[in-house]
């Protein structure tokens, strides 16, 4: 790994960018000497975590691509929560002694797809009693040297947060580094050596995925699913998981929580989908009109005026619209006009003074009586009709 720049001691940005690259590449503690010091790795450490890492957007973005992908595949979704402290990428080379893995393009701690496939089939080798042939066919060979080499049934995907990741530093305290060395027997006197590394908190929700290879393996994704469930509960992912690290619970709430924003998604897609056929329909039918045919059509659609009665005679509407194309008698728009009119009124246009019953009582109500005969004398005067 290589580190830039020695010369680059300036403050880094954290606001901006991606924080998995500033973390790797851009170390600013380097003194003089080239070397670190150990406060200075532990204050690299706490500016790291000290607000949240990643965007929310992208995240939920990249949450919904896998989602999308794994069921239109026919695999599994998990969301699975952390339950304690998570460490990932332990092993990378780093000036801190402890890496971490990022992943390259969201800026947030993740763990590798080969991470969880081998988590998976740890637990499944140890703890299930399947049969070797059936390992073999759901993760593939273990040797490419294999005489019968194939691939697994099931591609794990890499798991990402469904959210902004909170860290914060830990600290380990190895005693026995003249035991390490080769110096000394193992011993309780030994002074221990305090080396600080960066860890994912408690409480992180992130999103599984599962693939088959070829549609026929969605069975095989259904028992993977069973053994990534066990593995994370019992076993933990990641780094230091035999001292603790690294174990989730099934987390229901995130799963409700996306099928919300997905349901909420979809809504504005129809939506967004609808407003544009809309503005198709009204570009189309108001092509060559007057400009007031124009303004009265787009009404129309956006007010639901052919199927909605009420909406279109409610108080103001259809009156302010009778007094425009008294002023200003566009013949296509009295057409128009007059078509909506005949739709929701054409009984009173017939006869508005009609009346029902031995008493001669009006037929219609007193306001539909005075817009129908409105309308018939504005359609006589304008409209030719």
């Amino acid at each position: 790994m290589r580190f830039l720049y020695r010369e680059a001691q300036g403050e880094v940005d954290w606001e901006v960018g991606n924080t998995g690259l500033w973390y790797d590449k851009f170390f600013d503690r380097w003194q003089e000497n080239a070397t670190i010091k150990d406060g200075d790795k532990l204050s690299w450490i706490k500016k790291t975590a000290e607000e949240p890492r990643g965007c929310e957007k992208l995240l939920k973005q990249a949450e919904a691509r896998l989602v999308r992908m794994v069921e239109s595949a026919g695999g599994q979704v998990l969301h699975y929560r952390l339950e304690s402290d998570f460490v990932t990428g332990l092993g990378r080379q780093h000036p801190v002694e402890n890496g971490f893995a990022w992943h390259h393009t969201l800026g947030v701690p993740y763990l590798p797809g080969s991470s969880v496939k081998g988590v998976v089939r740890a637990w499944a080798e140890q703890w299930d009693e399947t049969e070797k042939s059936q390992l073999k066919h759901v993760f593939g060979s273990e040797c490419k040297k294999d005489k019968d080499f194939r691939a697994g049934s099931v591609v794990f995907l890499d798991a990402l947060p469904t959210a902004p990741v909170r860290l914060k530093a830990d600290i380990m305290t190895p005693h026995y580094a003249p035991y390490y060395r080769g110096e000394a027997p193992p011993a309780d006197w030994h002074s221990p050596n305090p080396i600080p590394f960066l860890v994912v908190e408690a409480g992180t929700s992130f999103v599984f995925g599962i693939l088959p290879r070829r549609s026929e393996h969605q069975e095989d994704c259904q028992t993977a699913k069973r053994w990534i469930e066990a593995a994370l509960e019992w076993i933990g992912a990641g780094a230091k998981t035999a001292v603790g690290y690294g174990r989730f619970a099934e987390d229901a709430e995130a799963r409700r929580s996306f099928e919300k924003a997905r349901i909420q998604e979809r809504a504005r897609k129809q939506r967004r989908e609808e407003e544009e056929r809309r503005r198709r329909e009204i570009e189309e039918q108001t092509r060559d009109k007057s400009e007031l045919y124009g303004e009265l059509y787009k009404a129309s659609i956006e007010g639901n005026w052919r199927q909605d009665k009420d909406a279109f005679s409610q108080q103001g509407v259809i009156d302010g619209w009778m007094e425009r194309l008294e002023s200003s008698p566009e013949r296509d728009a009295i057409e128009l006009f007059d078509e909506l009119m005949r739709q929701h009124y054409g009984d009173v246009l017939k006869n508005p003074d009609a009346t029902k019953g031995k008493k001669g009582k009006p037929k219609h109500k007193p306001r539909q009586r005075e817009l129908a005969k409105r309308w018939l004398r504005i359609r006589e005067e304008h409209g030719g009709a």
